[in-house]
């Protein structure tokens, strides 16, 4: 007995329509996977964000993972006798140069990476340290203390942020103490 051709072209459009779907939602998990991991580069925590989303710790953990982690991302060091850049940790002796803003610091490599991520902030950027975060996260900056609406761009690094503004400060300051 053949097969029924209308219930075969049936079957085969519910086919490719499925497979259409579940290509839409490995899309729509990943960009999920990867808004949940800018909340936590941004300064979230994961317990503050599994309870915003109200899912478990180790969910937000896995998805985090899942984006592409927090590789690449030096843990920060203690401002102490050493300054120490608050975006990548480098120590003042491995970098050309160290502008100071209240209780944090920014080098001359993550103020030109910073500068770069906020022209890029349409498009998509390499993996980094630093990313930018949408004017309504209610962050403000670790250096003027200017709102995120209050700025036109905004960049998070591990728990400190910097504004447009002072990215550009930043690279004033620098500029005048290599010229």
């Amino acid at each position: 007995m053949g097969l029924d051709e209308r219930l075969l072209r049936a079957a085969r459009a519910a086919a490719s329509e499925w497979f259409e779907a579940v290509g839409r939602a490995e899309v729509v998990k990943a960009d999920y996977h990867r808004a949940v991991r800018h909340l936590h580069l941004a300064g979230g925590s994961m317990r503050e964000i599994a309870e915003a989303l109200d899912v478990s710790h180790q969910r937000v953990h896995q998805m985090i993972e899942e984006a592409g982690g927090t590789e690449g991302w030096k843990p920060r060091r203690k401002v102490g006798a050493d300054l120490v850049c608050s975006f990548c940790g480098a120590a003042k002796t491995e970098v050309s140069s160290l502008v100071a803003g209240p209780g944090v610091f920014i080098c001359d490599g993550c103020v030109d990476l910073c500068g770069r991520v906020l022209g890029e902030a349409d498009a998509a950027h390499g993996p980094s340290h630093v990313d930018p975060v949408p004017s309504t996260s209610g962050f403000s900056c670790s250096f003027c203390g200017r709102g995120a609406a209050d700025s036109a761009r905004l960049v998070a690094g591990p728990g400190v942020k910097i504004c447009d503004a002072c990215v550009r400060f930043s690279a004033e300051v620098i500029a005048a103490q290599s010229g």
